[in-house]
């Protein structure tokens, strides 16, 4: 595929951190940002602290946001996301282990652009970057 997007991954299990980075780096998906619970992943979008030098740590066009993590949930980073101007093209895909109606259905309400069920696969990373 080798597509040049820059991806923010907000995962705190390493685990699905490695299957995810190595899924998108065999598909050649990158330069790919990480933040390890979500607050990390608002301190990157707002450009804020280390995060500040956008040359450094661009502003992602695409997150690949998990849901259960620890300060903000995915719930809250996506709902913050949603209610800033500045990132309202931002396209946030939901990467999670659970396959809860309601958790689909929340983000789905939250404008969300794909719900995808842990691990990441070769063919959902086509359907998101294809």
């Amino acid at each position: 595929m080798n597509t040049a997007v820059t991806v923010l991954l907000a995962e705190d299990n390493e685990d699905d951190l490695f299957l995810t980075q190595r899924v998108l780096r065999k598909a050649g998906i990158g330069p790919v940002f990480h933040a390890a619970d979500g607050r990390e992943a608002k301190q990157y979008l707002e450009g804020v602290g280390e995060y500040a030098d956008r040359a450094s740590y661009p502003l992602p066009e695409v997150v690949l946001l998990d849901l259960k993590m620890p300060e903000f949930t995915g719930h809250e980073v996506l709902e913050w996301v949603r209610a800033q101007p500045a990132l309202s093209g931002l396209r946030v895909y939901v990467l999670t282990s659970s396959d809860e109606g309601r958790d689909r259905e929340r983000v789905e309400k939250a404008g969300v652009q794909g719900y995808y069920v842990k691990p990441l696969t070769p063919e959902q990373v086509a359907e998101i970057f294809g």
